[in-house]
């Protein structure tokens, strides 16, 4: 039967060309054309009554435009047996131009790392939470993490009405142990201590007959640098121990520093905030020319003595103008490192984020932080 061997070979050939594309893919592009040919056999075996097994193939490259890995060529042994040793028609391989990157890209945001080191949380208790752990930490209004993450100090609360008494100044390892007293009479409201930069000296305010005082205490031991009364509230030390910068009493203003008295000093007023008031200071960038702040619109809460862990403004000081930095989301908080970059914590579509960006506002890294973590006040980050 010459004439049904003729049929058997043509369409043995035929259902080799069908496969061809599917065994050796000449590419995405024609892998595409593939399937929407086979649709098309498909449908037209329908409406004449035949049944073709399309599936696997078909499937396959659905899942492939999907970013899956495609399913594993068929194996020599999976074909069937075919006729004449006539090799196929050699397919016509597609464009050589990659496939539009909204299909085979990544988004930005899940080509960054996470945020890698260590960042402290405070509770409403005044204990420091750290990778799912709870530290005793110290007293809410004032406790901080040494920029190292190895200390902690705090002051306590006052326990004589005399407005000069101050409170006991303590630190301690992170874990609570070695606890010790480093100084009395320290004020533990409006002007808290601060760390310096390589934590080995304590910035702090303390009471004395003549009023309130403050003074560079060197925790190695020492007499420290004792400097002026403090000119306002929440004092933050940049990273290179050279300037501070502090709220004064109305809101009204940011003022940034040398500590020493040397010749910079500039003054931030509501003016370059479109007239809000300052409400938080939140830190100061390793070389003392941006600050992180927060504002709120005439009318608002103006908050008191107690510090604010969070800020949603930051400002070049210098230039004297609000930063725009290249990050999504709302700015809730930020951490500056020693290293010129920042930790930045923002709101997004995801919930709470910790974005982490270098000396020159690259962002290098990125996290969504836990439920838990959301609701606390971000205190330290040490990289």
């Amino acid at each position: 039967m010459p004439d049904f061997d003729d049929r058997l070979n043509n369409m043995f050939a035929d259902f080799r060309n069908e496969v061809t594309p599917y065994v050796k893919p000449p590419g995405t592009a024609a892998a595409r054309r593939w399937v929407r040919r086979r649709r098309r056999t498909m449908v037209a075996a329908i409406a004449g009554g035949a049944v073709l097994f399309v599936g696997g193939p078909a499937t396959g490259f659905v899942a492939a435009s999907q970013h899956t890995p495609a399913p594993p060529p068929i194996g020599p042994t999976e074909l069937p047996t075919p006729g004449p040793t006539t090799p196929p028609p050699t397919p016509t391989a597609g464009p050589t131009t990659p496939p539009a990157t909204t299909e085979t890209s990544t988004p930005p945001n899940e080509t960054l790392p996470e945020v890698t080191g260590k960042v402290f949380y405070l509770g409403d208790d005044g204990k420091i939470h750290l990778d799912g752990r709870t530290y005793p930490g110290g007293n809410l209004v004032n406790v901080t993490v040494s920029p190292d993450g190895r200390r902690v100090m705090w002051v306590t609360d006052p326990t004589s009405p005399d407005p000069l008494a101050g409170g006991d100044h303590f630190m301690s390892d992170l874990d609570g142990g070695n606890r010790r007293k480093i100084g009395t009479k320290v004020v533990p409201l409006c002007q808290e201590p601060v760390w310096s930069g390589d934590s080995s000296r304590v910035l702090r305010t303390f009471y004395s007959p003549a009023g309130a005082n403050m003074a560079v205490v060197y925790l190695s031991g020492g007499a420290g640098d004792h400097l002026d009364a403090p000119e306002g509230c929440h004092y933050r030390w940049s990273a290179d121990g050279k300037r501070v910068a502090f709220l004064d009493g109305s809101a009204e203003s940011v003022t940034v520093h040398d500590l020493y008295g040397g010749g910079h000093r500039v003054t931030l007023d509501r003016d370059l905030v479109g007239g809000s008031y300052y409400t938080s200071l939140m830190g100061i960038s390793a070389d003392g020319d941006r600050v992180c702040v927060g504002i709120t619109k005439p009318g608002g809460t103006l908050g008191d003595a107690g510090r604010h862990l969070g800020c949603g403004t930051v400002i070049d000081v210098s230039a004297r103008k609000i930063v725009d930095l290249p990050i999504e989301g709302d700015l809730r908080g930020a951490v500056f490192t020693a290293d010129g970059g920042m930790l930045a914590r923002v709101r997004t579509d995801n919930g709470s984020e910790l974005v982490r960006l270098d000396a020159d506002d690259r962002v290098v890294a990125r996290s969504v932080e836990s439920r838990s973590n959301a609701e606390r006040a971000l205190l330290s980050y040490t990289p």
